[in-house]
């Protein structure tokens, strides 16, 4: 056919409306690694479908989690940050790297972010995590991670430094964040009650469980009913720490003590 006798579509300019800022959802911003297979579908399960927006952006890291490779990751956001929207103004943004944001430094991340994107609030796991211990009036806590026993060391060290008291701790003693994100549920919360069953004599208050690339969100209410305390993971505090700081309001069921 002759390009010359296509019919050219002739389109119509229709009016639009924009939001107003004052009605606009709650922006969220989530800094997730390059290797996490896991943090985006639990925040969805926390967070819910309501009145928010969760915009995400991957950081580079390496597969192997060392304390190297995870400080290696202070330099390269500005790389991460520089892919969110452009001038975009966020409630509240999320580091989701528990042991880095440890190694790091919490104070550290925050000031990194808050100096390149536009954002009320920074939260990382390990502030949220010590945050929602503090809410739930934990003192006595038990302690899981997947994390080599270094790291693992650092963790432990901090939440006693946070005035928490960790009176049981177990590792997967894996340092491949590939995987610990198919690490089983089930076998998540086998180890939860392993850490309970090992605290002994001592009554444990709350447990924590450290790693967004573990798969929590199916068990913790399960974990709860059967241990009779509060089970935290780094993605429930990391969620709830960020609904909390933007004043989101969440549903809570099904989600742990931490949500109600």
């Amino acid at each position: 056919m002759d390009e010359n006798s296509l019919h050219k579509t002739q389109f119509s300019r229709l009016p639009f409306d924009v939001i107003a800022p004052q009605d606009q959802a709650l922006q969220l911003g989530l800094v997730t690694l390059e290797t996490d297979m896991t943090i985006e579908n639990e925040f969805r399960h926390f967070l819910g479908d309501g009145a928010l927006s969760l915009i995400h952006t991957r950081i580079a890291c390496d597969d192997q989690v060392t304390a190297d490779n995870l400080t290696m990751m202070e330099d390269r956001f500005a790389e991460a940050l520089s892919l969110f929207p452009p001038q975009y103004a966020f409630d509240a943004v999320g580091y989701g790297c528990t042991s880095a944001s440890l190694l790091i430094g919490e104070v550290n991340v925050e000031k990194i972010v808050k100096s390149h994107i536009d954002t009320k609030h920074v939260t990382t796991p390990m502030t949220a995590a010590k945050r929602g211990l503090s809410k739930l009036g934990a003192r006595n806590i038990g302690f899981l991670a997947p994390y080599v026993s270094d790291i693992s060391q650092k963790m432990c060290d901090d939440l006693s430094s946070a005035g928490f008291s960790v009176a049981a701790a177990a590792s997967f003693d894996e340092d491949r964040d590939s995987i610990v994100g198919c690490i089983a549920p089930q076998a998540i919360l086998e180890a939860v009650k392993a850490v309970a069953t090992a605290s002994g004599s001592t009554s444990l208050d709350a447990i924590f469980v450290a790693c967004t690339s573990l798969k929590c969100a199916p068990i913790i209410a399960e974990a709860e009913t059967e241990l009779g305390i509060p089970v935290l993971s780094s993605n429930s505090a990391l969620a709830w720490d960020m609904a909390r700081l933007s004043g989101l309001s969440i549903e809570s069921a099904g989600k742990g003590a931490l949500y109600s």
